[in-house]
């Protein structure tokens, strides 16, 4: 015990009217009390002091209780997450709304975490709270569907695409098309031309997709796409309807004297064998292709603009993953065009304002499905800020980025480069490397995300179960700023709308019986 130890105790003994006979007589009753703990087996210092209950409050509440109080670091902007493990302080945060503020630079988020840690959730709490505040949500191809009863539980619409249930027109203009003769002139003409982009970005990934390799620039199958997408538009707004594929595949095989001009065919026997590999391309995106009847038939289902939507595609087996990523990629495409419809509209005044969420899930399936897709996804997110447009991108794990080639790898990890708020769940440790090469994260930050991808376990003796330690827990991180670590914990209407073990249900409740 040092001096000033001792003073204090004789200030204390002195202050309470403790004499020095009271405290030799303390001493004497516990012979093996040291200052390092009893002088018994296991009895030494003790290591670990239970830390004092932390509350929050604003700082004219705790004005009075100074200088026993502190400040967190985190801003109280945007949706609640959660508490924060360190200081139980609330963790608050949202693409949109730190943008807003002008926290961050863009309105893009990436979550990153293994299966079960609850990534849903943590986009689902976001989406209520910016629901709440009147934005609306787009989720663009809802595998599970997690995001499903959340949209229906907010009176938005969702919409099924899957083969027998529900078609999706790659060439759809969206909602816009009926709209156009109201605009002016100059809005006019430059709504057509992004519309006619859009329809040749999504046809060239599907036929890429089908053929796994990049349409081929010798023989200008862009340059034939393009116009027999073009030719096929003008045809189809004549008759008051959308172009469909097989509207492109009549166009082409027309074998019209503008399109022999642009390839430079001098006889017409020239022509068929230079467009026959993309005529099969648009074959097979027709009925009895792989794709089925999703895509050569007009969409059945019309988005809203002026609601929350949900694109469900969890009809289509999980085996299917070249036309689950098909699906997906489309419906991005297609809800881009209804994002740009309510943007345009508002900007002629003929509706009101409203900014949107997109949530892209399980992004690995489509670069699963052909690492192609990777430039279509680049082109999508690229421009959502200039469209009003705040995105949300979900999947697993950077290596779900990590591609064939360095030049699509790259391109796949600038998703998470140019997320201005990433949300770490649950990872592996040979992750931690690849992180760094596209953010800091400091050694504290890894041990808490390694730790965090435990599974869970069972006591022998007891048999209680322990869930896996990561569930629910994430880090939120904006630029280079250490990461807020936090919980999320689900309230009983939010588990009600987002239950994403519905198909465990029954088997569940038999074991918890």
């Amino acid at each position: 015990m040092s001096a000033f130890d001792q003073l204090i105790d004789k200030v204390m003994d002195r202050f309470l009217g403790r004499s020095e006979t009271a405290a030799a007589v303390t001493a004497a009753s516990f012979p093996q009390l040291t200052e390092k703990g009893m002088r018994v087996r296991e009895g030494g210092m003790v290591t670990w002091v239970e830390p004092p209950p932390e509350f929050t409050a604003t700082s004219n509440q705790t004005a009075g209780l100074w200088p026993f109080c502190v400040g967190t670091s985190s801003p109280l902007v945007g949706a609640v997450l959660g508490r924060n493990l360190l200081n139980s302080s609330v963790v608050c945060g949202d693409p949109i709304s730190l943008f807003l503020h002008g926290i961050i630079s863009s309105p893009s988020g990436f979550i990153l975490g293994l299966n079960g840690r609850g990534k849903s959730s943590v986009a689902v709490r976001m989406a209520l709270a910016l629901i709440d505040q009147g934005f609306l949500i787009l989720v663009a191809g809802d595998l599970k569907p997690d995001f499903a009863g959340v949209i229906l539980e907010t009176k938005g619409q969702v919409v099924q695409v899957a083969p027998g249930v529900g078609a999706i027109n790659p060439l759809d203009a969206g909602p816009l098309w009926r709209e156009l003769e109201r605009l002016p002139a100059p809005m006019q003409r430059q709504m057509r031309a992004e519309i006619h982009a859009r329809r040749l970005m999504t046809l060239t990934g599907l036929i890429e997709l089908v053929f796994k390799e990049p349409l081929d620039a010798k023989k200008q199958e862009q340059t034939v796409l393009s116009m027999g997408i073009a030719m096929a538009a003008e045809k189809a707004e004549a008759e008051g309807r959308q172009p469909l594929v097989g509207d492109v595949v009549a166009a082409i095989k027309s074998a019209p004297p503008q399109i022999q001009s642009a390839l430079l065919i001098e006889e017409s026997a020239e022509y068929l064998p230079q467009v026959k590999n993309l005529l099969a391309g648009l074959n097979a995106l027709g009925e009895h292709g792989p794709f089925g009847d999703v895509f050569c038939q007009q969409t059945t289902k019309e988005m809203k603009i002026d609601a929350c939507v949900d694109f469900d595609i969890s009809l289509i087996d999980e085996s299917q993953l070249t036309l689950r990523a098909a699906v997906q990629t489309v419906c991005w495409s297609y809800g881009q065009a209804g994002i740009s419809a309510a943007k345009t509209l508002a900007d002629a005044g003929l509706m009101e304002e409203r900014h949107h969420l997109m949530i892209m899930d399980e992004l690995w399936q489509s670069l699963r499905a052909s690492e192609l897709l990777v430039h279509q996804i680049d082109s999508i997110t690229r421009l959502n800020r200039t469209k009003g447009l705040g995105q949300l991108m979900i999947t697993h794990s950077m290596k779900d980025l990590q591609l064939s080639t360095d030049e699509l790898t790259k391109i796949a990890t600038g998703f998470v480069e140019r997320s201005s708020v990433k949300i770490l769940g649950g990872l592996a440790q040979n992750e931690m490397g690849l992180l760094e090469t596209v953010f800091p994260v400091s050694e504290r930050e890894k041990a808490m995300l390694v730790g965090w991808s435990a599974e869970g376990s069972m006591n022998p003796n007891t048999n209680q179960v322990s869930p896996p330690p990561g569930r629910g827990r994430f880090m939120l991180k904006t630029g280079s700023e250490p990461g807020v670590p936090f919980r999320v914990n689900l309230t009983a209407g939010e588990h009600r709308a987002h239950n994403t073990n519905q198909a465990w249900a029954a088997a569940q409740a038999k074991i918890n019986r």
